[in-house]
């Protein structure tokens, strides 16, 4: 019974961490890693010349920590200012325990208008 009860703790503790571990939507590091891979998508699939020049007005829209998926989620939104010199909506998502092997954190965004193969549904709708 002991056992149990210490096996329960540990797993509880770990869980309820890792939304501490979670970075915010506004860490450096979340936006620069934004930014990168956009970059990348645009050199490498895209290829319509606009990538990322400023992130501001960023907000969380939720912190998802409990229910059905062990994994915890940041859910954030922005405005990304594009090298077209259009603003547009900027949704991501930080996730924990989904970085390289299940180590860190993992980023998944989504630029309103900029989804040609609507991998995130209509207008971003499954990172809102």
């Amino acid at each position: 019974m002991r056992l149990t009860a210490a096996l329960f703790a540990l797993c509880c503790s770990t869980v309820m961490a890792a939304a501490g571990e979670l970075p915010a939507c506004d860490d450096a590091s979340v936006l620069s890693t934004l930014s990168g891979r956009q970059a990348w998508a645009e050199a490498h699939t895209w290829k319509d010349g606009v990538t990322i020049a400023a992130v501001d007005r960023v907000g969380e829209r939720r912190l998802v920590t409990e229910g059905f998926s062990s994994i915890d989620r940041r859910y954030c939104a922005a405005r990304a200012e594009l090298t077209s010199a259009r603003p547009t909506a900027l949704y991501y998502v930080v996730s924990a325990d989904e970085g390289f092997a299940g180590y860190g954190w993992n980023v998944e965004f989504c630029l309103s208008g900029h989804d040609p193969y609507y991998v995130y549904g209509a207008d971003c709708q499954v990172l809102k």
